[in-house]
């Protein structure tokens, strides 16, 4: 197979070495290296063979898919539990790539998503690969002419993605995160021996945890970037066959520093995505079990899926900036609008546990008695671990009178995710401290309220720590209030003591709940 002849291959050189923008994808300087390997004379463009039209290649480009509702054949096979399914190699074969986001500037890789169709695993080499067709290959080429310019077709993969959510605090090393598969052309292995292939109704999502440890970061960063990703292409009701993926060199704070931490938190929280531990895997520990029919069946190294999706680098809820440590953190949202958003994201990880969205469990949330819950130790940081046993005593004595009211002091981390779930959906008001703890708050219900402790010299410079306010302030299905100085007795990180409540603390704390349970009782008025 041969595509580029010595001209072009000086087209495509000038093109990737001189734009502004610099290389993209290497993989593409390996395709040209791989036509030059194969005899090129360069003198002659040899045509590929088997490409007649394209309503032929389309149907012939994928013979007996599986359908994963009953399918038309027996599965051969277990790619990491999920079925796959023998196919021979057709003329035709081929990926497709569509990318999302691009803002025409050297860092648009961040910005930008990608919708895969026949995105392959190789599983010898343990990378992710596209097959290039002729059309891409010939597109691809004409792009690399030397007097082309701001030509940006959306389909082109001579491009790069993040295969995670970023961390501002990773530094130049977040350059690591840009990624694509690599191009390969059509190879006798794959022409020999076919693929493997997963049901249609499966997603492969191959993606970095920035902290998968914090269930704050693991929810906020990894799944609700995850969810973008997949309704940006309608690619929400497929299930997702996850491959976690491992950097050359691991992060600070991620998972492949961090295994220890992590995994009983993704063994706990997977769930709220559908899927579990044990059905996902980094590049490095796939597991591909074939079900042999004979000693001279001939194992495909390639499994492949008829859709993909990566590129989460700004889908997170924090985007460029960090959670509220920095006074810079305020000068901008990045959640404006997206109230609706993180609701239906809310709704899908209850759907995915198996609990109905709009069930209260039973609870209305504006019939007495009123359910006011305090996430006691909701955080690891002295600074943020509260017990809250005076502020509940307190509203019992001076509003229990008033509401009939069902206070609870809980530590979540010590119940099912289940548990903690349907707890929330019937809870009129929620108490906790602002971090990774307070995930939880998200599964309160429509007309609920959130107050939110936070240090108010516990960030940079000493300055006020709202952390994930951008998130928590733009939550239009709930009320959030930010109440300072949740306790006494802790120090600032240069060893300073902070202000503990005061008396005005307490009796602004109590009028809040007070306002709020007559807001929430009357609830069914505004409908």
């Amino acid at each position: 197979m041969q595509l580029y002849n010595s001209k072009t291959i000086q087209h495509a050189l000038h093109y990737f070495l001189f734009t502004p923008y610099g290389i993209h994808d290497p993989s593409i300087f390996n395709l040209i290296e791989y036509n030059l390997s194969h005899g090129d004379d360069g003198n002659n463009i040899h045509s590929t063979p088997g490409f007649p039209n394209r309503k032929q290649q389309i149907d012939a480009a994928h013979p007996n898919k599986p359908s994963g509702r009953g399918g038309q054949q027996d599965e051969d096979g277990t790619f990491n539990t999920f079925p796959i399914y023998h196919q021979d190699y057709t003329e035709g074969f081929h990926s497709n790539a569509h990318c999302i986001g691009n803002n025409f500037q050297e860092n648009a890789w961040k910005f930008q998503s990608c919708h895969f169709q026949n995105l392959c695993f190789d599983t010898k080499q343990e990378k992710f690969v596209l097959f290039t067709s002729q059309e891409q290959m010939d597109l691809e080429r004409a792009l690399g002419h030397e007097n082309l310019t701001h030509f940006s077709p959306a389909s082109s993969m001579n491009t790069t993605v993040s295969i995670g959510p970023l961390n501002p605090k990773w530094g130049q090393e977040h350059l690591l995160l840009r990624w694509y598969p690599e191009l390969r052309p059509v190879d006798d292995e794959l022409k020999r021996r076919g693929y493997y292939m997963l049901q249609t109704d499966k997603v492969l999502v191959p993606f970095h945890s920035m902290a998968g440890f914090n269930p704050g970061h693991l929810v906020w960063d990894d799944f609700l970037a995850i969810y973008k990703l997949l309704t940006s292409f309608d690619l929400l009701e497929k299930e997702m066959v996850i491959i976690r993926y491992g950097l050359s060199l691991p992060m600070w704070a991620s998972c492949q520093r961090q295994w220890k931490r992590c995994e009983p938190i993704l063994k706990k929280f997977l769930p709220l995505i559908g899927t579990e531990l044990a059905k996902t895997s980094t590049q490095n520990s796939t597991l591909l079990n074939v079900l042999h029919h004979g000693d001279d069946v001939l194992k495909p190294k390639y499994v492949c899926s008829p859709n993909g999706a990566a590129g989460m680098g700004l889908l997170s809820d924090h985007g460029f900036k960090l959670h509220g440590w920095q006074p810079s953190d305020y000068e901008y949202a990045f959640n404006i609008g997206q109230g609706g958003t993180i609701y239906q994201f809310r709704n899908w990880m209850m759907t995915n546990i198996g609990i109905e969205p709009k069930n209260n469990v039973g609870k209305e949330i504006y019939k007495a008695p009123y359910r006011i819950l305090f996430s006691e130790g909701s955080s690891s940081n002295r600074n943020r671990r509260v017990s809250f046993k005076q502020h509940s005593q307190l509203l019992q004595d001076r509003l229990g009178q008033k509401y009939e009211l069902d206070i609870r002091i809980v530590k979540l981390s010590s119940m099912s995710l289940k548990e903690q779930i349907e707890l929330t959906t019937g809870t009129s008001i929620f108490i906790t401290v602002c971090g990774g703890g307070a995930v939880t708050a998200m599964f309160l219900p429509k007309g609920a309220s959130l107050l939110a402790y936070f240090n108010e010299m516990d960030g940079d410079k000493e300055t006020p720590a709202r952390l994930d306010w951008d998130l928590l302030n733009n939550m239009g299905y709930i009320r959030v209030h930010w109440l300072p100085r949740p306790t006494s007795g802790r120090l600032t990180r240069r060893g300073r003591g902070m202000p503990g409540p005061q008396s005005h603390d307490f009796e602004a704390f109590v009028r809040l709940v007070d306002h709020e349970l007559d807001i929430i009782s009357h609830l069914k008025d505004y409908e």
